[in-house]
């Protein structure tokens, strides 16, 4: 991620999980000003703490994952008319799953 990113990615990330930048500051151990300067103006360079703040937001999105409503729907469908599809959907998903991954490592 460039360090432009970083403001819009942290407003957002404050928009979605419902913090404020001084509870995320206070739970990570990071300056209230130091967020809100990133929050405000942005970031010049990465620092310690800009990827302490980066994982974090990494691990809440991954950990908070919204499967859409169209392909949860569609899931319980297929489970309700045959539960032994069920294996094939773990395939699936284990292979999203290991693409993802993949992603993450480049």
């Amino acid at each position: 991620m460039q360090e432009s990113d970083f403001k819009n990615r942290l407003n957002q990330f404050l928009f979605d999980s419902g913090m404020s930048k001084n509870s995320l500051a206070k739970k990570l151990k990071i300056s209230q000003s130091q967020v809100s300067n990133w929050s405000n103006v942005g970031v010049k360079r990465w620092t310690k703490n800009t990827k302490i703040i980066n994982d974090f937001m990494d691990e809440h999105y991954q950990d908070n994952f919204k499967i859409p409503t169209k392909i949860e729907k569609t899931l319980k469908q297929i489970l309700l008319k045959n539960s032994e599809n069920e294996v094939h959907i773990l395939m699936i998903l284990n292979a999203v799953n290991s693409l993802k991954l993949e992603g993450n490592n480049e």
